[in-house]
């Protein structure tokens, strides 16, 4: 009885065992080398120079790559790249090594790139020449013909970039100011909003002068003067009409007397 009891234990954890490992390890689909190449967004060539812990350890932890390029197959040809894969192999993570050469597949971002043992990494001699089907059994005439013509890296002075990850924030915008807008319309100036006074205009007609109104001083005067020369005329003409007429009535009577 006890027997049984031990090999039924002994089934059974090795059942949870087989299941919990195959269930952990890493699966990958299966894709031709002209596929990678089209879903990698960088593919070079590169030797480690450095190798940390990231940051973000989530689904198990991740480590970030520094390598430095002798050759890019396709993206910017810069010096530098940093990757992040997996930190654990059953997690599809890629085993970098400080001073190990690899043909990397990466894809994500530039400023943010990351790799796995799916991508079609490649483990290659140490050196900086080009890829070479003799480099590794892995190198098909398929991917070889797939990478094409690579593009040689110049090396600089450039300094080595850290392991640490770059701030993946967005920078900060100010949100618009949730109040309302104001629905006040705009002061407008006494003199603007006035209304047009409704009082008619004046009808004062406009004052005339003492000179248009009142005839001349000198046309009056020169009339005064014309009927008073006219008047001393008649008076001086009556005069003498009666002063003959006396003369004669004087000569008559004296020549009948």
């Amino acid at each position: 009885m006890t027997s049984r009891v031990l090999a039924l234990l002994a089934l059974v954890a090795g059942l949870i065992i087989f299941t919990g490992g195959t269930a952990s390890a890493c699966q990958c689909v299966e894709r031709t080398a002209k596929d990678r190449m089209e879903d990698a967004v960088a593919v070079f060539t590169g030797t480690v120079t450095r190798v940390g812990v990231s940051p973000d350890q989530s689904g198990g932890g991740h480590v970030i790559a520094v390598l430095r390029a002798d050759h890019v197959y396709k993206g910017e040809a810069r010096e530098w790249f940093r990757v992040s894969t997996r930190k654990e192999g059953p997690a599809c993570g890629y085993d970098f090594a400080a001073g190990s050469r690899h043909l990397v597949f990466a894809g994500g971002r530039d400023e943010a790139l990351a790799t796995s043992s799916c991508s079609g990494n490649q483990r290659l001699p140490a050196g900086d020449r080009p890829v070479r089907r003799d480099d590794d059994e892995g190198l098909t005439g398929e991917l070889i013909a797939a990478l094409g013509t690579p593009t040689r890296v110049r090396h600089t002075s450039a300094a080595e970039p850290s392991t640490a990850e770059p701030s993946t924030a967005e920078p900060s915008a100010a949100e618009p100011s949730a109040a309302e807008p104001s629905t006040a319309e705009p002061a407008t100036s006494e003199l603007a909003t006035a209304e047009p006074s409704t009082a008619e205009p004046a009808t004062t007609e406009p004052a005339t002068t003492e000179a248009a109104t009142v005839k001349p001083a000198a046309a009056e005067s020169g009339g005064s003067d014309e009927g008073g020369g006219v008047l001393v005329a008649a008076l001086v003409a009556l005069g003498v009409v009666a002063l003959a007429a006396g003369g004669g009535w004087a000569y008559r009577r004296r020549s009948s007397a």
